[in-house]
C-alpha cells in the first residue's frame, strides 16, 4: 500500500511541469517538503497519528504486594541447640575467584555527529557522572529547544516532528554504545536517558518528552500523558510493578514510572491507544551485572552462634546502591535474578566459608539463619524510607534496617550461593520466610512442605534463633504462597 501511494506521489509530481526558473533539483526538494526531513517514514505517520488519538484515562493505585502490615516488633525464639543429622553432607569449601578486574570506564567518548551534504551540523555536548563512570553526549542543537508552557496533543505532535525532523541519530547511537559498554538492563537505560534527557532540558515537561521519544527509538513501549500542563512517562513491565500508580490502555498496564522520584502523579491523564511502530515492553532487570566501576566500601557485621562470637568485614559497591535507589518494587523473584557486585560476593562467601566449613549442610544452614537474624536489625520499610521498598542481598547490608523479605531474599541468596541447595520463599500474609530443599533426603523432624516432588524444610530469617524447621508463631496456622526462585 506505501509503495503504491509513492508511486502515485511521484506520477502526479512528475506530471507537473516544473516552472523554467528552478532547477529540476529544487523543485524535487520543494514538492517533497517536510516529508523528505522525516529520517523515517514511522515518524511522519506517527506525527499524524499524536494530532488526533487522545482521550482521558483514569488513574489506578499502585497495586500493593500485601495488604496485611508486617509486625512492628518480631518474637524471638527460645535460644536451643540445634538439631543435627548424623549422615548429613558435609559441606566443602566454595571455591569463588577473586573479583574481575573491571576495565576502568572513566569516560565514554560520543559519537561524531552525522552531517547531511551540504548542511553544517550544530551541535551540543553534555558530560555527566553515571554511577561511576563519565559520561559525554554530543547532539543536534535542534534537540535541546524547549516545549513551552502550553500543553496540548497538537503540540507534542509538533514537538516529535521536530525530534524526528532533527539528525537524532547520533544521540541514539550513543545510548546504544553506553548500553553495551556498561551492560545495562531495561532499568539501567531508563536511568541513562533520565540522565541525559535532564542534562540537556531543566524544563520537566521538554525532559519527559526527550526521554519518551530516545525510549521509544530504542524499541521500548511507552507513553506520555498530560494533565493541567504537566507530562508524565508512562512504561509498560513484563512483571508487575507494585506501589506505583498506573493507568490500563487496551488492557496494558501503563506505570508512571517517574513517580518513583516524586511520589505523586495526577488522577487522570489524556493520552492515546496505540503505540510506536516496533516498540515492546520493559523487563527491569536481568541475570548479569552492570560494569560500573569499584567505588567500595566496607561494613564490620558481627553474630554470635553456639556460644561463637564471629565478625565479618563485608564490602559492598557503593555504585550498585545507588542504582537501585528507587528500583522498582516488582516480583520477589527479580532481587535475586540481578546478581550483587564481584566484591560484595567475594567477601560474603570468603567469611562463611570460614564458619560453616566442615560442618553438615544443615548446621551450616543453621549459621546462615543465625548470621541474618542476628546481623541485620529488623524494622519496617514504612519506617525507614517511608514506603515499601524490596531490598537486593547487597542493599540490605547497606541499609541499617531490614525487614522480612529483604532478610528472606538475603538468606536464599547465601544458600544458593555457598551451600548450592534449593530455596523457595513462603510469602505468608504480612510476613515472608523461606524454605530450604536438600540434596539427599535427610531424617529430620522440623515443619517441611512438599513442593513439586521435593521436601523443604522450613527457614525464618527473621524469627531470631529460630533454627531450621521452626516458624514464627505469628503466621504457623496461615496459608502462605510459594515463591519459587530457580527460574
Amino acid at each position: 500500500m506505501k509503495k503504491l501511494m509513492i508511486f502515485a506521489f511521484l506520477f502526479i509530481l512528475f506530471a507537473i511541469p516544473a516552472p523554467a526558473e528552478q532547477s529540476f533539483e529544487d523543485y524535487i526538494n520543494k514538492q517533497f517538503g517536510e516529508f523528505q526531513n522525516f529520517k523515517e517514514e514511522r515518524d511522519r505517520e506517527f506525527t499524524e497519528f499524536l494530532k488526533k488519538q487522545w482521550k482521558e484515562f483514569n488513574a489506578f493505585k499502585g497495586i500493593d504486594p500485601d495488604p496485611v502490615p508486617k509486625p512492628f516488633k518480631i518474637p524471638q525464639a527460645q535460644p536451643q541447640t540445634p538439631k543435627d543429622i548424623p549422615d548429613s553432607p558435609k559441606v566443602t569449601k566454595k571455591e569463588i575467584p577473586p573479583p574481575p578486574e573491571l576495565e576502568p570506564l572513566e569516560k565514554i567518548k560520543p559519537t561524531e555527529a552525522i552531517v547531511e551534504p551540504g548542511k553544517t551540523a550544530e551541535t551540543s555536548e553534555i558530560s555527566f557522572d553515571f554511577f561511576g563512570t563519565k559520561i559525554n553526549v554530543i547532539f543536534d542543537k535542534n534537540i535541546s529547544e524547549t516545549f513551552g508552557m502550553t500543553v496540548t496533543n497538537d503540540k507534542i505532535s509538533k514537538y516529535w516532528k521536530k525530534l524526528s525532523t532533527a539528525d537524532y541519530r547520533p544521540l541514539i547511537n550513543q545510548t546504544k554504545d553506553i548500553k553495551k559498554k556498561l551492560n545495562l538492563h531495561d532499568w539501567g537505560i531508563y536511568l541513562l536517558t533520565r540522565e541525559i534527557s535532564t542534562n540537556i532540558h531543566k524544563d520537566r515537561n521538554s525532559a519527559t518528552l526527550l526521554r519518551w521519544y530516545i525510549l521509544s527509538k530504542l524499541g521500548y513501549d511507552t507513553k506520555i500523558g498530560f494533565k493541567n500542563n504537566k507530562i508524565y512517562l508512562l512504561l509498560p513491565s513484563q512483571y508487575t510493578l507494585y506501589g506505583i500508580t498506573y493507568f490500563t490502555i487496551e488492557e496494558t498496564r501503563y506505570y508512571a514510572v517517574d513517580a518513583l522520584f516524586n511520589r505523586n502523579t495526577a488522577k487522570s491523564l489524556k493520552t492515546y491507544e496505540g503505540k510506536y511502530e516496533g516498540a515492546d515492553k520493559f523487563a527491569f532487570f536481568r541475570t548479569e551485572n552492570p560494569k560500573f566501576r569499584n567505588y567500595s566500601s566496607d561494613k564490620t557485621i558481627n553474630f554470635n552462634y553456639s556460644g561463637e562470637k564471629y565478625s565479618f568485614n563485608l564490602r559492598y559497591n557503593q555504585n550498585y546502591i545507588g542504582y537501585y535507589k528507587f528500583f522498582p518494587q516488582t516480583v520477589l523473584n527479580a532481587y535475586l535474578v540481578s546478581p550483587p557486585s564481584p566484591g560484595f560476593q567475594s567477601t560474603v562467601v570468603k567469611s562463611l566459608n570460614r564458619v560453616i566449613r566442615g560442618k553438615s549442610e544443615i548446621e551450616a544452614v543453621n549459621i546462615i539463619l543465625r548470621f541474618v537474624q542476628r546481623a541485620f536489625e529488623y524494622k519496617r520499610d514504612m519506617e525507614q524510607f517511608g514506603f515499601e521498598k524490596y531490598l537486593t542481598p547487597e542493599e540490605t547490608v547497606f541499609y541499617p534496617y531490614s525487614d522480612c523479605e529483604d532478610k528472606a531474599i538475603l538468606f536464599a541468596y547465601l544458600v544458593r550461593e555457598i551451600l548450592g541447595l534449593d530455596v523457595i520463599l513462603l510469602d505468608y500474609p504480612g510476613h515472608v520466610a523461606a524454605a530450604v530443599g536438600f540434596n539427599k533426603k535427610i531424617n529430620f523432624g522440623g515443619k517441611s512442605i512438599g513442593y513439586k516432588g521435593k521436601r523443604y524444610y522450613t527457614a525464618d530469617p527473621t524469627y531470631v534463633n529460630a533454627t531450621l524447621g521452626m516458624v514464627m508463631p505469628l503466621v504457623k496456622d496461615k496459608d502462605f504462597k510459594v515463591i519459587p526462585l530457580s527460574n
